[in-house]
């Protein structure tokens, strides 16, 4: 689930995916992996830029993540950080 500007950012509320659990052990992995998905978008799932939750929880990044849990995905600021620069 993504809350706040990532929601009107990246275009959607929330998604279910499936992700293969040998490269995906750990809410950091999730966040690498996403942001790979989202291309030019992706810079906004930068760890410094989120706090994660799992199972309504706030987690670490090296918080590890089982099949089913349910992640939230929530900005740092109301504002989202600029763009990098090419």
């Amino acid at each position: 689930m993504y809350f706040n500007y990532l929601v009107n950012k990246l275009g959607v509320q929330q998604e279910e995916v499936s992700l293969p659990a040998s490269r995906v052990k750990t809410v950091q992995d999730l966040l690498k992996t996403l942001a790979m998905r989202k291309l030019e978008r992706g810079y906004l799932l930068a760890e410094d830029n989120v706090r994660v939750t799992v199972n309504r929880q706030f987690a670490e990044p090296f918080t590890i993540l089982e099949s089913g849990d349910e992640v939230g995905i929530v900005p740092n600021s109301p504002n989202p950080p600029a763009p990098p620069k090419s």
